[in-house]
């Protein structure tokens, strides 16, 4: 994990994190609205890199001790390399220094390999939203911080 580098998304980032967006989901953010994010949410949205290469990046919002992940994606090529656990650790780090207590987070239903990630971070199932995707279904997980 050492050569994964993780630093406060810039504007130059945005492309980067758009490709990874588009080859992460079939229904992915538009630019504009990771534009937007990023804008709203500069101290809160992370990159990750890897030689110098955007390989991830992480959203989150802070309210008062209740943290959110908005997004998080890894380049496909990238996954399964310790790319996502260093993204949530500087994450839920930053919102632990925030007085975040709680961070919930959505998957899709369908997506069980993210679900698994999740729970092995210590997240918890909590609720499903009906059709909170367009398409399907979002559970709703939360973990507790320390």
């Amino acid at each position: 994990m050492g050569d994964i580098i993780v630093r406060k998304a810039a504007e130059a980032d945005l492309d980067a994190i758009y490709e990874i967006e588009r080859l992460s989901f079939k229904d992915p953010y538009p630019p504009g609205y990771l534009q937007t994010l990023r804008s709203l949410n500069p101290q809160t949205f992370y990159i990750a890199e890897r030689g110098g290469t955007p390989v991830g990046y992480i959203v989150t919002t802070a309210d008062h001790d209740r943290g959110h992940i908005l997004a998080i994606a890894v380049h496909p090529a990238e996954r399964r390399k310790h790319v996502g656990k260093c993204l949530i650790a500087e994450s839920l780090t930053d919102l632990r220094d925030r007085g975040v207590k709680t961070v919930r987070l959505e998957v899709r239903r369908s997506n069980v390999e993210a679900q698994r990630f999740y729970e092995d971070l210590g997240f918890q199932y909590a609720y499903t939203i009906e059709a909170y995707y367009d398409d399907e279904d979002g559970l709703v997980y939360y973990a507790s911080l320390p």
